[in-house]
């Protein structure tokens, strides 16, 4: 280096600085702006430091936890027990938990058994503190085995909401026969506790076993067995019979009672059944089908008509089940057509409809599947045929409510579909469906006659529906407004009776401590002076609470509330269900569970998974 440049050279070596690499450069960027934008929003910059954790919190899972988990997932989920033992479940909950181990088929069992004990005394607590109960009852097939299902139902004094359990679903074997259905009723009633008292009403279908062992053995409270004239008096049990007439005494001899066990005939003078109600919705089914069906015998165009145009609907939906044939109405369509289930009338209405809303591409439709194309009168007979039967299609979804709806909306529907039917009759616009309007409005004239002219025998359900805030007597036709009075006074006789039966500290005023008078009982003039005035007040204050019930505008349920007696009231008829759906629903889980690798599951164990799952 040259020595005149070596003085330059000591500067700048002192002076330099190692430049930042590209990263730093890029922090401090960052840093600088973040700086910025605090001043700018005169904000400090942020110089506090956090500290980083230097240990995870770890939640510990017991195995009482993973056990409770695998269990509920089994139930819940309607899973087979041998999931338990698949090696990927295992892996899964090991995976989840390396410390957890899965428990065995066979103490997945027996948690099922601890669960179901827990859950059925659970109910029958809740049931023990409910007065009055509806129960929903029906018979239930497969191929190789039947069950009869049962559920309960009652409103929640507080919340006024339903609520709802499934008792059983019991192996029933042999023949259907009305006399075992009332056996295997009687016997599921009375292992929860349930009176016939209690039960306000068992709801059922229209068929006619059911129908006869409620006529035979919820009419009359038969004790005891029948007797020969000759019959000593000497040992003798004295039997009451239950009719109404406490004074009708019989005996028997104690000797010559049948064997309880080997007698059948004792056995049914034992059962005891409640108040038997038809499910309004297989009823309206019945009217939609069966009296529909008589239009088709009494018009020939009618039947010409129905035939060709069902039978093409038919065939579209025959074709939403094969693979080829779905794809090509998916692509036309841009959805699947909905296809009518044969258990549920109401989804051939719903089916018709959702076939009309691809009105226009059903042409070219019917082209692509190669089936004969809709004519356009088949089209209109659709409408008019649609358009007759909405009336019952509405009502039937309205009354199969699960949780909002109750027994006061029977009447008001009923007499909404009758309304309906009539404003259809008034029309002179029927081309081709007024055999079937006229069928199905005779019919249903016919199967509701009870409830559309108010006789007494339906006064449950009127008294249901009056005490309800939203109907009370608006529902009640302007035809029909000479039944207002009745019905208002039957109103108000029912809420005296409560009253009257509600206990009152005036009743037992009397001393515990009895003198010589009081044996003789001659202060028994009085006591009925007390008893006189108290029942004539109780009259005038049920009277006065179910007036200002009627005058009072609001509609909501929370007003019951203010009013105790009429509260009553409705707890007690509301709780009854107008449909039987609740019990069919039950065997929609069945059927989910029985599947087809899951049949050798035994009778108790089909049943505990199921209430499991349903409760």
């Amino acid at each position: 280096m040259h020595s005149e440049k070596f003085k330059d050279y000591q500067k700048y070596k002192n002076e330099w600085v190692r430049p930042e690499s590209a990263v730093k450069r890029g922090v401090r960027r960052k840093a600088n702006e973040d700086i910025d934008i605090e001043i700018n929003n005169n904000k400090q910059p942020k110089t506090e430091l956090v500290q980083s954790k230097l240990f995870r919190t770890v939640n510990v899972v017991t195995q009482a936890t993973v056990d409770k988990l695998i269990t509920n997932f089994i139930i819940k989920g309607m899973h087979a027990l041998s999931t338990v033992e698949q090696p990927e479940f295992i892996e899964l909950v090991t995976g989840l938990c390396a410390s957890a181990i899965v428990l065995s088929r066979r103490t997945l069992g027996r948690r099922i058994n601890d669960s179901f004990e827990v859950k059925m005394n659970e109910i029958k607590e809740q049931i023990a503190k409910v007065q009055t109960v509806c129960t929903t009852a029906d018979i239930w097939s497969t191929p190789k085995r039947s069950f009869m299902g049962i559920t309960c139902h009652w409103v929640d004094p507080e919340l006024f909401i339903r609520k709802s359990v499934a008792l059983a679903c019991r192996r029933f074997t042999g023949a259907h026969t009305y006399n075992r259905i009332a056996e295997l009723l009687c016997d599921i009633n009375d292992e929860f506790g349930m009176s016939p008292t209690k039960i306000i009403a068992t709801v059922t279908d229209n068929g006619a076993n059911f129908v006869k062992a409620f006529k035979e053995f919820s009419v009359q409270v038969n004790f005891g067995a029948q007797i020969d004239d000759d019959t000593e008096i000497s040992q003798v049990e004295t039997i009451i019979e239950d009719n109404g007439d406490h004074d009708a005494v019989k005996f028997i001899k104690i000797f010559d009672l049948p064997d309880m066990e080997s007698s059948s005939d004792f056995c049914n003078n034992d059962v005891v059944l409640p108040t038997h109600i038809r499910c309004s919705t297989h009823t309206l089914s019945l009217v939609a089908t069966t009296d529909a069906s008589t239009a088709i015998k009494n018009s020939g165009m009618f039947a010409r008509l129905n035939h060709a145009a069902m039978g093409k609907c038919s065939a579209l939906w025959n074709s939403c089940s094969r693979p080829k044939s779905a794809e090509k109405i998916f692509d036309i369509c841009g959805c699947n057509l909905p296809s009518p289930c044969a258990t549920r009338w109401n989804s051939m209405y719903d089916s018709l409809k959702g076939l009309l809303k691809k009105r226009d591409l059903l042409s070219k439709l019917m082209i692509e599947l190669k089936l004969p194309s809709f004519k356009e009168v088949e089209l209109e007979f659709l409408e008019e045929y649609c358009q007759i039967l909405e009336p019952i299609a509405a009502a039937l979804d309205r009354l199969q409510g699960d949780k909002n709806c109750f027994y006061a909306d029977l009447v008001p529907t009923l007499f909404k579909v009758s309304s309906q039917l009539s404003a259809l009759n008034s029309s002179v616009n029927w081309c081709h469906c007024l055999p079937l309007l006229k069928a199905i409005t005779i019919g249903f004239n016919s199967r509701f006659v009870d409830f559309l002219q108010l006789i007494p025998k339906v006064n449950q359900a009127i008294l249901a529906t009056i005490t309800h805030p939203y109907f009370k007597l608006r529902w009640l036709p302007q035809s029909m407004s000479d039944h207002r009075n009745r019905l208002q006074a039957a109103f108000v006789s029912e809420a005296k009776k409560v009253l009257q039966s509600t206990p009152h500290d005036a009743h037992n005023t009397s001393n515990s401590a009895e003198s010589d008078d009081d044996y003789f009982g001659f202060r028994l003039n009085t006591s009925e002076s007390a008893n006189a005035t108290t029942s004539s007040s109780n009259d005038n204050v049920g009277e006065l609470e179910a007036l200002q019930y009627l005058e009072d505008s609001r509609k909501d349920l929370s007003m019951l509330n203010n009013y105790p007696t009429i509260k009553q009231l409705f707890l007690r008829y509301n709780a009854t269900l107008p449909s039987s759906a609740p019990v069919e629903r039950l065997f929609s889980f069945a059927g989910i569970i029985t599947r087809p690798h899951r049949r050798k599951l035994s009778d108790k164990l089909f049943e505990k998974l199921l209430l499991l799952k349903n409760n």
